[in-house]
């Protein structure tokens, strides 16, 4: 039997009464998690099925695909709070064995940095509801200026210079690389990019992992930057898109590794209702034959990093447009953003080469003392 849940019930997803009827993929996800375990304690398992299994985003009860990172929503075991210490949240790294022995817990390990993220979100997010409910957040959206065209101005970029259109990237720092820019000012750095000639910003809102904060936009919204603000932000939940509209973002991104297509659906149909533009993030064939499936798409971006070996490829792009999905993506004129391993004007040209009308920079302009001279240079352009 099909279990059925309203959104009022779940805390999973946060809707404007219009969209009270539509469930978020998450929260069937964690329905049936829920039921599963219960399931569970009835039918003993051995320790080693309880280790290993896995499920996907997409579907609850299925293992990831060979060719395909899916990302978990929450550790699978649960996570453990506790009030000692700095960091009251930690994953449950171990599990005890019917006789008593204690043993790593595999299954509540991230796979990834990605999948660490959203399992840190989960509970980021509950806290911030506390302090800062829906229902205020869509009351201050009122105030917040009205949405850009995010879309538009990359396209007209695009136009104007023949040359794919620039998100230039305003962050501080990564897990990978720690702190790449110690001289942090989100302001100057985005009135840099703009001055050098970018279309868009991308801003990072991640507190814990890249030292962000929501409240950047709004200081570079305020400051007079005109360029439409991408918030990049990793969103599970619908409360996150209202947040970036309320602090003056003009576009959000999706991460196909995170969310199933229902979700991206959902996500989509709300920015769009706020006036934002959505950018779709795929990295391997099947998320993105799999994104092609919806009608709607805004952007599309292709990341070049390999979420498993973090290593960074152009081929991922060059190889995913030359084939049948590039074909489809050019019949239905999506523009492509290509983000990841973008350093220097052949690059730019690579991957304008495959198709590509954008770009999406962030850590080799960033980290510059002079932004507006580097996306001059990396776009082969006079520095005087």
């Amino acid at each position: 039997a099909d279990l059925a849940i309203s959104p009022q019930s779940s805390p999973h997803v946060l809707a404007p009464p219009a969209m009270a009827s539509a469930l978020s993929a998450s929260a069937a996800s964690f329905v049936t998690a829920t039921f599963s375990r219960r399931k569970a304690k009835q039918q003993p398992c051995s320790v080693k099925c309880a280790m290993t299994c896995r499920a996907s985003v997409s579907d609850p009860e299925a293992g990831s695909s060979k060719n395909e990172v899916s990302i978990r929503r929450r550790p699978p075991n649960g996570a453990s709070l506790h009030n000692v210490g700095t960091d009251q949240f930690a994953f449950k790294m171990e599990a005890i064995t019917k006789d008593g022995d204690r043993i790593d817990n595999e299954s509540n390990k991230p796979i990834n940095i990605l999948e660490e993220i959203v399992w840190y979100k989960d509970v980021e997010l509950q806290r911030r509801k506390e302090k800062f409910p829906l229902a205020l957040v869509r009351t201050a959206m009122a105030n917040a200026p009205p949405a850009r065209d995010f879309v538009g101005a990359i396209k007209d970029q695009l136009k104007a210079t023949g040359q794919p259109g620039l998100i230039a990237e305003v962050k501080k720092a990564s897990p990978s690389k720690g702190v790449i820019q110690p001289n942090f000012d989100p302001v100057k750095i985005a009135k840099a990019y703009e001055a050098g000639g970018a279309a868009c910003l991308s801003v990072l809102t991640d507190e814990k992992f890249f030292q962000g904060g929501f409240e950047n936009l709004e200081l570079i919204r305020s400051s007079g930057v005109t360029c439409p603000l991408l918030c990049k932000e990793f969103i599970v939940d619908a409360y996150q898109i209202y947040l970036a509209r309320k602090y003056g973002a003009d576009a959000i991104l999706l991460i196909a590794a995170v969310l199933p297509n229902q979700d991206l659906k959902y996500f989509q149909k709300i920015a769009k209702s706020l006036g934002m533009a959505s950018l779709i993030e795929v990295h391997t064939f099947g998320e993105m034959e799999r994104v092609l499936r919806l009608e709607d798409i805004d952007l599309l971006g292709i990341n070049n990093r390999d979420l498993g070996t973090f290593e960074v490829s152009l081929n991922v792009t060059v190889d995913l447009l030359a084939g049948p999905l590039g074909d489809q993506v050019r019949e239905r004129g999506i523009t492509v953003v290509g983000e990841s391993g973008i350093f220097t004007i052949d690059d730019v040209n690579v991957l304008q080469n495959a198709g590509v009308g954008c770009l999406l920079v962030g850590e080799s302009l960033v980290k510059q003392d002079a932004p507006d001279v580097g996306i001059k240079k990396l776009y082969g352009r006079p520095t005087e």
